[in-house]
């Protein structure tokens, strides 16, 4: 039986993907998790939680999860350290979707960071004046196929937020669920993409559907969407820090050249670059 939800995401922490997977708990609705990126669990998966290996962008690693899934409804950009809060989540979501009978709606859960409730501040598209804007959106798989899915022009966030736009200039509208995500800042491991691509990504979606700093829900450009060939090895369109299609070596002096220039232009750093090289021999020596 084809699952009717499949939770999609782009991820990169294993470690927190159990714990993910156990607070969705008993539901009576067929689901799956289908998660891309690039480091594989050590672990055994169970049957309805499947993992497809890429190191591309993570806008594009969504893509390829909803791609991979011939379920009804779709979760997108569900991020891998947040954890569901409450009983039967899914079939919760599940039956709030169905009672609206409108196949352009998109269903949200509601936030939490660290068991504080933000849903009242953070489903906006920029002031509390503006649309409400999901978080780990429930939708039609069909309708987002019908829309051109994910623009290529994303590279790590706020694609998801362009789809609701799309939505909403359809005719559609986003709805607010009783159901809470709770995101722990414990389980990042250093990653933030939504400060190191804010600029890029934040920007592209303001340039889209603002003018003079008001919202419109007319799309500046068309939508950009990927192509199916060679989805899995390179990305397409802006490629961030992520594999690309040129030259391996060009790509990796490309991407951290600059980093590499803000540290040299920081001399009152040296000691700290000297003190973690000689830590980085330190521990080669120990471990032969």
């Amino acid at each position: 039986m084809d699952p009717k939800i499949a939770i999609c995401s782009s991820a990169h922490r294993p470690q927190n993907w159990m714990a993910l997977y156990k607070s969705i708990g008993d539901n009576d609705v067929e689901f799956e998790l289908v998660f891309v990126g690039p480091n594989p669990p050590d672990y055994e998966l169970p049957k309805n939680f499947r993992f497809i290996r890429s190191i591309v962008k993570p806008q594009q690693c969504l893509e390829i999860a909803v791609r991979n899934t011939t379920a009804d409804l779709i979760m997108l950009n569900f991020t891998d350290d947040c954890e569901f809060q409450g009983s039967r989540p899914l079939g919760r979501l599940y039956q709030t979707y169905k009672s609206y009978n409108n196949d352009k709606i998109i269903l949200s859960c509601r936030y939490m960071m660290d068991g504080i409730d933000l849903s009242s501040s953070a489903h906006h598209f920029s002031d509390s004046s503006s649309p409400i804007v999901p978080l780990a959106a429930l939708m039609s798989r069909k309708l987002y196929r019908d829309i051109g899915g994910i623009d290529r022009n994303f590279q790590a966030i706020f694609g998801d937020l362009d789809i609701a736009m799309r939505v909403y200039a359809l005719g559609g509208k986003v709805v607010i669920s009783d159901v809470y995500l709770n995101e722990d800042k414990s389980k990042r491991a250093g990653s933030s993409l939504c400060t190191e691509f804010w600029e890029h990504d934040r920007g592209l979606l303001d340039s889209l559907w603002t003018k003079n700093g008001k919202v419109h829900f007319c799309r500046m450009k068309p939508v950009e969407p990927f192509s199916d060939i060679n989805i899995l090895k390179a990305s397409q369109g802006p490629r961030g820090r992520w594999r690309g299609n040129g030259f391996i070596l060009f790509e990796k002096i490309e991407t951290n050249l600059p980093r590499v220039m803000r540290g040299i232009r920081k001399p009152s750093m040296y000691l700290n670059y000297a003190k973690r090289m000689a830590a980085k021999i330190m521990a080669k020596r120990g471990n032969p």
